[in-house]
């Protein structure tokens, strides 16, 4: 290495980096997919990388400037570019960045699109040329567009998010650019470095490191030609887009009206899943984690209770189409509708208690919906349900959906007792008919509030019998309460596996705090011991009867 004193020059060898003032240009090198990008650089650990930005290759940009200085300003305004489809990009557009598309994808890399004006030969000759020095494959690219940066414009330090972000290389070819940008990267935003992005110089960036930029001109735009492409990640769909064709965003997920337009395209109907019990066991965080994901529509109630409690008994039975439109006023239809990647769904967790009449209703209404099924630990569950059937804290509406006032002076030995004798006197046992538990049990349990039931409510066998023998098999998900507690890992574990259930891409939970919890003193020895001794030929015949063994 040789450099001057006083730091003003130094000149690296190849793969090393040289910069003058502190800016630095960027080392020859490639961003590792695998070991660099499968996290957020500030959740790496130290040491960090020096540098996190890196040249890729140059090329002669004076065709391309030649081209983009010739476009009149209004050019760059979306309504003003005649024959592309319009898209947003919502940070980028709020930061007052402009843009032309020529390639587009979801967040997931399900679709790409190619916008017309990739296809027009002035533009697809430019972009060629730029593919061709990087030695990569056109059809990996999956986005591409040009970035102009108006002048006094910033860009606040922030990482990029989203699956894509793990599976493409980040690239910038800067087109048009002067010495008032200052573009840094880094592991954190105290250690950024700032990088020199001249003209013609292609940078592959590691997105997932924190960035910034800022235009310092008083009058000049920069302007970047900005690329992602994929190494082997597979591309599901591609779709060369008409001009002025209608798509539909969010954040996360793009989709075409054609699609929506198209009666022959497969589309998920709502709701696509029900989480249909156990009580307190977990149903809250698990819709919650589920919700987390951007391909997935939160429900405007969580538990509908449609197919018990707020069946709509005006329409027919039979009428299974005005049910279903009934019902999809508790979801937002309308958005799904349009946005056909997305899905939705709700949590009604006494729908697993009371199969004599949620069964019939949801085989009319949603056949196709898939459940998910949440169990725990039948004797913690009962005191869960007591805990909360005693908890004053709360509206009067959730008051009254609690159930209180059946336990108001009665302790938790007294209540199990009475319960366990009930279901004795019944005949109740493990391998008792469907026929007898309905006759004997369910239709004697009330249909207004949860506040009942909290020894039967863990008989899991009893429950899940009748749903197993009338609901298809790939269509019941059964999972146990410990599954989504103990490390963020663990937790991750469990919701890929319910994610791939769904058909849904995978995707990172970041909240996996348990939901709808309670603190409360422990359960006496006693109380255990009786519930303990009850369930366990129950459960014998639960873990006998689902193949496999449960961990509570």
């Amino acid at each position: 290495i040789a450099f001057s004193i006083g730091n003003k020059l130094r000149r690296c060898t190849r793969g090393m980096a040289e910069f003058v003032d502190e800016v630095f240009v960027p080392p020859v090198g490639e961003v590792s997919l695998l070991e660099k990008k499968q996290i957020p650089v500030c959740e790496q650990p130290e040491p960090f990388d020096e540098h996190y930005a890196f040249t890729r290759g140059t090329l002669d940009i004076g065709p391309f400037k030649e081209k983009l200085l010739s476009l009149p300003p209004e050019m760059w305004e979306d309504e003003n570019q005649m024959g592309n489809v319009r898209i947003t990009r919502p940070a980028h557009d709020a930061w007052g960045i402009k843009k032309i598309v020529f390639n587009f994808c979801d967040d997931f890399l399900l679709k790409v699109l190619d916008f017309p004006w990739s296809q027009l030969p002035e533009w697809r000759e430019l972009l060629s040329s730029v593919y061709a020095a990087m030695g990569i494959d056109e059809s990996k690219v999956v986005r591409s567009l040009l970035a102009s940066i108006p002048p006094g414009v910033t860009i606040p330090v922030h990482h990029d998010t989203g699956y894509w972000v793990k599976h493409t290389h980040r690239c910038h070819l800067a087109i048009v650019t002067h010495k008032d940008i200052v573009f840094k990267v880094g592991p954190t935003p105290e250690l950024m470095k700032r990088y020199s992005f001249d003209e013609g110089r292609i940078v592959e960036l590691n997105n997932q490191a924190k960035h910034f930029v800022t235009n310092g001109s008083a009058d000049t735009h920069r302007v970047h030609l900005i690329f992602d492409y994929v190494d082997d990640h597979p591309i599901k769909q591609r779709f060369l887009l008409q001009p002025g064709e209608k798509v539909y965003q969010t954040r996360r997920s793009i989709d075409l009206e054609r699609e929506v337009q198209d009666a022959e395209v497969e589309r998920r109907k709502a709701p696509t899943f029900v989480i249909i019990g156990a009580q307190k066991c977990g149903t809250t965080s698990m819709y919650e984690y589920l919700c987390q994901h951007p391909l997935v529509v939160r429900g405007k109630r969580r538990e509908t209770h449609y197919f018990d409690w707020r069946y709509n008994h005006k329409i027919a039975d039979a009428d299974a189409a005005a049910h279903l439109k009934f019902y999809m006023n508790f979801f937002h239809a309308e958005a799904l509708d349009k946005h056909i990647s997305l899905i939705t769904g709700e949590s009604t967790p006494s729908y697993l208690l009371h199969t004599d009449v949620v069964i019939p209703r949801m085989q009319r209404i949603c056949p196709w919906a898939k459940l998910i099924v949440m169990l725990r630990n039948p004797t913690d569950r009962a005191f869960s349900q007591y805990q909360m059937c005693m908890d004053q804290s709360g509206t009067p509406e959730q008051l009254k959906v609690r159930g209180e006032s059946a336990y108001t002076g009665k302790s938790f030995e007294t209540v199990i007792r009475e319960e366990i004798k009930f279901l004795q006197e019944c005949g109740i046992s493990p391998t008792v008919s469907d026929d007898t538990w309905r006759e004997k049990v369910l239709q004697h349990m009330p249909m207004t509030h949860g506040g009942h039931s909290i020894v039967a409510r863990g008989l899991y066998v009893l429950q899940l019998r009748p749903w197993k023998a009338q609901w298809p098999a790939d269509q019941i998900s059964v999972h146990s309460l410990s599954e989504i507690k103990g490390t963020k890992g663990d937790i991750q574990r469990t919701m890929d596996d319910v994610f791939d259930y769904l058909h849904l891409p995978p995707h990172d939970c970041i909240d996996v705090e348990a939901k709808n919890t309670r603190k409360y003193e422990p359960m006496s020895a006693e109380s255990r011991a009786i519930l303990n001794e009850f369930y366990a030929p129950y459960n014998a015949e639960l873990f006998k009867f689902l193949e496999r063994e449960l961990v509570w």
